[in-house]
């Protein structure tokens, strides 16, 4: 309980100003991939510089503030040390509540003992873990890449919603895109035939972006996602809307309503909390206001893993107000929305509601 009131402060005045330190780290622990997905290029990296578990711990140890880590790739499970990688944020992020990640699921054995492993070893508050569905099974292989890619995925996500517990829970995560946003419906379908009860609320949606830094697909220009139309997304609110309400629920939808407005304007819906509330950090240990905007700050290893001293350098600082007067690439990515929304809780309120 400490840790979640903790977290619903640094929240609280995020919706004041700006805070001394960022409350969510998003940190890219590899850019390795099985997979070849169409829409990102991720995987077309040569093998690049990783920090080394010494070195991510010694980050932790001096760096440890956070209430909320998203940790992604490439593919997390790839690492073979991600166990003791958990171990280091466990021992050193005494605040933390809320620890989340996605996969695509398709080393189905390694991912269910990690994560097993994982939920029995560390006594985090929320483990959060999303598998990567991006339609029915033809559809998924074809944008994935992978022939076979949708069943390890699905087998991934039966087994381990097995582990569901107050501290444990997993979805499916589906990244709209021009080839698949009619099949939301469809992809549900398969899924509750291929392995029994599932709800709609069960799939998350986000929209597919470019990214010159992190997903290296800035070649392909700008999305043919910006040409969706806004109904699609409202149908498939429509869908995943009845429930109980929660967090997770109120990010969800007010994430989906205003997603609407950013396929319409091209510009985030809210002030962006980049460099304020959250950063990003790549697999080399350089620091960036997002996974979007291609602007690094430098490095932790070059201020002795600590990142106090980055956050308040000049650049950081300088970058910021960029970002404030709105002179930034926007995005509407969950990892980036959902501590906007949360910084924005009246507006995001109303939203919800409507």
């Amino acid at each position: 309980m400490y840790r979640q009131l903790k977290l619903a402060g640094k929240i609280a005045c995020s919706n004041a100003g700006d805070l001394r330190l960022p409350y969510k780290l998003i940190y890219a622990l590899t850019y390795r991939c099985q997979l070849r997905c169409v829409m990102c290029g991720i995987w077309k990296r040569a093998p690049s510089e990783e920090l080394s578990l010494e070195e991510i711990t010694e980050f932790f140890r001096f760096s440890n503030a956070f209430s909320w880590i998203n940790l992604t790739g490439g593919e997390i499970f790839l690492r073979k040390d991600l166990l003791q990688i958990f171990e280091a944020i466990h021992t050193h992020c005494r605040s933390l509540f809320l620890l989340n990640f996605p996969t695509n699921g398709y080393e189905t054995d390694t991912i269910v003992h990690t994560v097993q492993e994982l939920t029995r070893s560390f006594r985090f508050p929320k483990v959060l873990v999303t598998v990567s569905l991006d339609g029915p099974r033809e559809l998924h292989d074809r944008i994935r890449g992978v022939p076979g890619a949708w069943d390890r995925a699905v087998e991934t996500y039966d087994r381990l919603r097995r582990f569901r517990s107050s501290r444990f829970d997993v979805y499916c995560g589906m990244t709209l895109q021009s080839g698949n946003a009619d099949a939301f419906a469809e992809m549900v379908q398969a899924v509750q035939e291929r392995i029994g009860a599932v709800h709609f609320r069960d799939f998350h949606v986000n929209i597919a972006h470019t990214s010159k830094h992190y997903y290296g697909n800035a070649e392909q220009g700008t999305p043919a996602e910006k040409l969706l139309l806004p109904a699609q997304l409202r149908t498939i609110e429509e869908l995943r809307r009845s429930g109980s309400p929660g967090p997770v629920q109120f990010l969800e939808r007010t994430y989906q309503n205003l997603a609407a407005d950013f396929l319409q304007t091209g510009r985030m819906p809210l002030p962006c909390q980049a460099l304020a509330a959250s950063c990003f950090m790549d697999p080399a240990g350089t620091l960036y206001p997002c996974s979007i905007y291609d602007a690094p700050i430098g490095s932790i290893k070059d201020h002795a893993y600590k990142l106090a001293e980055l956050w308040r350098s000049g650049p950081r600082r300088a970058l910021r107000q960029e970002i404030r007067k709105g002179n930034c690439p926007h995005c509407w990515t969950p990892c980036e929305a959902y501590q906007s929304i949360l910084a924005n809780l009246l507006p995001s309120l109303a939203r919800y509601r409507s």
